[in-house]
C-alpha cells in the first residue's frame, strides 16, 4: 500500500501536455430517514437546503467558480488542486457542525477531479461525481492526478483507497487533519439579475427571485399552468440559486429549449442552466407546435 501510494504521488506527472487545468469539486448533500420515521419530506428538504446554503457561502467566501448548481449540491471549478482541496475541507467542516435530527442522517460527499481547459469537460464532471459517491457521508475523495499536484504537507493527509473496478486511482483526504488556510481571493463576480420573465401570447409571468422554485405543468396548482397535450401534470421546475436559473425536467416527453442560433436542446429527466433568453416548449419541439411555446428572458 505504501509503495503504491508513493508511486502515484512521486514525480507529479502531467497528462495534459501543457494545457491549463482546472479542478472540479462535485459536492452533494444526501439525507436518509430511518424506516418508520415520521420526518416529512418538507422538513428533510429544509435540513438539506440548510447545508446547501453553507456550501454556497463557503464558495463565495473562499473563491472558485460555480460551474452549475445541482439539485442537492453544486459543481465548482478551481485554478489549483490546493484551492480545490482546501475549500472542500471547509465545506465539510461547515456542514459537519450542523446538529443531526433523530432518525435522520444528512451528510456531504465530495469528489475532486482535474479537467484540461479547452476540451470537452463532461468526462471530468462525471468522474468527479463518481468519486464523490465512492465512500460514505463526510468523505472527500480525489483522483491521484489531483493529489500528485498538491504540496507535500497536503499529500501527507491523503491515503490510497483500495478497491477493484474503480476505474481511477483514488485517494481519501483526511480533511479533519488539514487546518483551514486562506484560499486565493475570489475574482469579483459579475452581478446578474434574478428576474425571470415567461411570455405565452398575452400572458406574462414575472418572477423576481423571491421564489427559489417555480413549478410548471398542467396541474392547476403549478405556478405556471400549461395546456399542451403532451405536457405532464408536473412537467418541470425552474430553480433559482447562485444567480442562475436551472430547469429540471420531470416529464415523460421532455422539455425543449431553443436559444439564438444554437440547435434546440431536449431535456428529459435531467437539468440545464438556462441562457439569458430563448424559447421553451413542453412535451414536443417548438417546430412541431408553436402554439404552446413560451418565450423566456432573464435579466
Amino acid at each position: 500500500m505504501h509503495n503504491e501510494a508513493h508511486s502515484l504521488l512521486s514525480g507529479a506527472p502531467s497528462a495534459n501536455h501543457g494545457l491549463a487545468t482546472s479542478y472540479f469539486v462535485h459536492a452533494v448533500v444526501l439525507g436518509i430517514s430511518a424506516a418508520g420515521s415520521n420526518l416529512d419530506e418538507a422538513l428533510l428538504g429544509k435540513l438539506v437546503r440548510r447545508r446547501l446554503s453553507r456550501l454556497e457561502r463557503v464558495l463565495d467566501a473562499h473563491g472558485g467558480t460555480l460551474v452549475r448548481p445541482l439539485p442537492q449540491g453544486l459543481l465548482a471549478a478551481f485554478d489549483t488542486a490546493e484551492s480545490a482541496v482546501l475549500v472542500a475541507c471547509e465545506m465539510q467542516r461547515r456542514c459537519s457542525v450542523i446538529p443531526q435530527i433523530l432518525e435522520t442522517q444528512i451528510g456531504l460527499k465530495i469528489g475532486i477531479y482535474p479537467a484540461p481547459t479547452g476540451q470537452d469537460q463532461s468526462a471530468a464532471e462525471n468522474a468527479a461525481a463518481q468519486l464523490a459517491m465512492l465512500l460514505g457521508a463526510g468523505s472527500i475523495v480525489a483522483s491521484a492526478k489531483v493529489v500528485a499536484t498538491l504540496p507535500e504537507i497536503l499529500r501527507e493527509k491523503t491515503s490510497v483507497i483500495a478497491g477493484e473496478n474503480m476505474g481511477v486511482a483514488a485517494h481519501l483526504i483526511d480533511w479533519g487533519a488539514i487546518p483551514m488556510r486562506p484560499a486565493p481571493a475570489p475574482a469579483p463576480r459579475r452581478k446578474t439579475s434574478t428576474r425571470l420573465i415567461l411570455r405565452h401570447g398575452k400572458n406574462i409571468f414575472r418572477f423576481d427571485g423571491k421564489n427559489p422554485v417555480i413549478t410548471i405543468g398542467r396541474d392547476p396548482g403549478n405556478d405556471v399552468v400549461i395546456e399542451g397535450l403532451k405536457a405532464s401534470r408536473q412537467h418541470c421546475r425552474i430553480v433559482h440559486r447562485l444567480d442562475h436559473h436551472v430547469l429540471v425536467d420531470l416529464s415523460m416527453n421532455g422539455t425543449f429549449i431553443k436559444s439564438g442560433e444554437a440547435p434546440e436542446q431536449t431535456i428529459r429527466k435531467s437539468m440545464v442552466t438556462l441562457p439569458n433568453s430563448g424559447l421553451i416548449s413542453f412535451g414536443q419541439s417548438s417546430q412541431v407546435d408553436g402554439t404552446q411555446v413560451f418565450v423566456f428572458e432573464i435579466g
